[in-house]
């Protein structure tokens, strides 16, 4: 089974806390956690886009991690000092790109994609008795994906989906006869496999469900939550 490199990066930024925290009880430093938290969060978008691009592997992985590491950065080298940046332009920038993200939504709706499925402030169902499942990315920002898998019928023994959920939801109903993989990540969010989650500010999930070696369907489950859920259920 796959490591998540995220796991290091939130254990050595944990532990750098409780270095701190330790420094400062017996009054060798005094710094303010206050002032850590305002310098470090964007270590978090890093830590996310590190995550996109080791365990995704695909362009579409190379692109969401190439974006979330580089705010990471700037935001990171902004509250360092190492630049000034005025947020006003990121944010004249940043939602005329959602309105075009929304309107290339639009135009690729009802198409058929195998390869990648995007709910983007909007909604991706697949529900109807007969939907083929075959290795896909989906992918929800700000909106939600809900896929019944008990209706799908496998073009293979295993199937692969990554699931990435940002600042959305994502629900993955799975048939009692499938025993499933789920590794992810969750930074400000959660992930729940049956009742086995991870969540917090940052949280790691790596499990299984039923047996893989004989079960009749495997599902493999790639899960990236920031700022949402994904849930897996019967």
């Amino acid at each position: 089974m796959h490591k998540s490199n995220g796991r290091y990066l939130s254990g050595f930024l944990i532990i750098g806390v409780g270095v701190v925290a330790l420094l400062n009880n017996f009054g060798l430093t005094h710094i303010s956690f206050g002032y850590l938290a305002n310098l470090l969060w964007p270590l978090l978008l890093v830590i996310a886009g590190i995550n996109f691009i080791v365990n995704r592997r695909n362009l579409n992985g190379i692109v969401m991690g190439g974006i979330l590491v580089g705010l990471g950065t700037v935001f990171l080298g902004r509250n360092a000092g190492l630049f000034d940046f005025d947020m006003r332009y990121f944010w004249q920038g940043f939602w005329p790109i959602i309105i075009i993200l929304i309107g290339v939504s639009l135009l690729n709706k009802g198409q058929s994609n195998s390869a990648g499925h995007l709910a983007l402030m909007g909604a991706l169902e697949k529900s109807k008795e007969g939907w083929e499942i075959k290795n896909a990315e989906y992918t929800s920002i700000m909106g939600g994906i809900e896929l019944d898998i008990r209706k799908a019928s496998f073009s293979d023994r295993q199937v692969t989906l990554g699931l990435n959920a940002i600042m959305g939801g994502i629900t993955v109903i799975i048939p009692e006869d499938a025993a499933v993989n789920c590794q992810g990540t969750a930074i400000l969010g959660g992930i729940d496999l049956l009742g086995r989650g991870t969540g917090g500010i940052v949280g790691n999930i790596n499990t299984e469900i039923g047996d893989l070696q004989n079960a009749a369907k495997v599902i493999h489950l790639n899960c990236t939550c920031i700022l949402g859920g994904i849930e897996i259920k019967h």
